[in-house]
C-alpha cells in the first residue's frame, strides 16, 4: 500500500512531518534525529520521544526499534525532566540516526490515526500542560520500562509515552492526563507480574 499523500498542500502537524522525514530518508538509508528537531524547531522534546515511541506501540515488524531507540530514548526523556522543553537536546541525542524502515513503517501504518488524532486534539491550557519537567518524569519511567526483558509489556508503557508527549506537542492536558493515568496503570502491572512471578517461584 502506498503511503498516503498529504490531504493538503500547506498541511502541518506531525503526520506531515512524518512524511517529509519518509521522503528525506529514502536515500540516505536514515534521518537524524537532529534533522527532526530542526524540521520541526518547536516542542522536540515531545516530537523526539513521540517518534521514538511509536515503532513500539504497535506490532509492527521492526524487531530491533526498541534496542536502537531505547537509550536515546531514556536519554531525551531525562533532558526533559531536568530542563524542561528550553533549549536543544545534546549534540550526542541529535546525531542518533534513525532508519529509514521505521519512519517509513510508521507513514505507512500510523498516518490516517495521527491526522485523526490531530484533528480532535488541541491546545487545552492546564496545569498539566505547563508541567514539562513532571511529564518528563512519567517520560523516562516509562522509558526505562520499556527497556525491562518482560514480554508482552512493550506496548503499555509505549502507549503511555505517547499520549504523554502528543499532549506535549499539542499542549493538550487531556493527554497528559491519560498518559499519567496510563503510566500509572503500567507500573501497577509490572508490580503485579513481579509479585506474581515472586509467589511462583518461592
Amino acid at each position: 500500500m502506498e503511503n498516503d499523500p498529504p490531504s493538503d498542500a500547506h498541511e502541518t502537524g506531525f503526520a506531515a512531518l512524518i512524511q517529509v522525514l519518509d521522503e528525506n530518508g529514502q536515500l540516505s538509508g536514515y534521518v537524524t534525529l537532529g534533522e527532526v528537531i530542526d524540521l520541526a524547531s518547536t516542542r522536540i522534546h515531545g516530537i523526539a520521544i513521540l517518534l521514538m515511541a511509536l515503532p513500539e506501540c504497535v506490532p509492527l515488524p521492526i524487531p530491533s526499534a526498541g534496542a536502537i531507540l531505547g537509550i536515546p530514548l531514556i536519554a531525551v526523556s531525562a533532558h526533559l525532566a531536568i530542563f524542561g522543553e528550553r533549549g536543544d537536546l545534546p549534540a550526542r541525542a541529535r546525531e542518533l540516526k534513525i532508519p529509514h524502515r521505521v519512519i517509513a513503517m510508521i507513514s505507512r501504518h500510523l498516518i490516517r490515526p495521527l491526522r485523526y488524532v490531530e484533528r480532535m486534539s488541541r491546545d487545552r491550557p492546564s496545569v498539566l500542560g505547563r508541567s514539562e519537567r513532571l511529564v518528563g518524569v512519567f517520560c523516562l519511567l516509562m522509558s526505562l520500562l520499556l527497556l525491562l526483558p518482560i514480554p508482552l509489556v512493550n506496548g503499555p508503557p509505549a502507549v503511555a509515552l505517547a499520549c504523554l508527549s502528543w499532549g506535549l506537542i499539542q499542549r493538550d492536558g487531556r493527554f497528559i492526563g491519560l498518559g499519567i493515568f496510563l503510566s500509572a496503570a503500567v507500573v501497577f502491572l509490572i508490580l503485579t507480574i513481579a509479585d506474581l512471578a515472586v509467589s511462583f517461584v518461592t
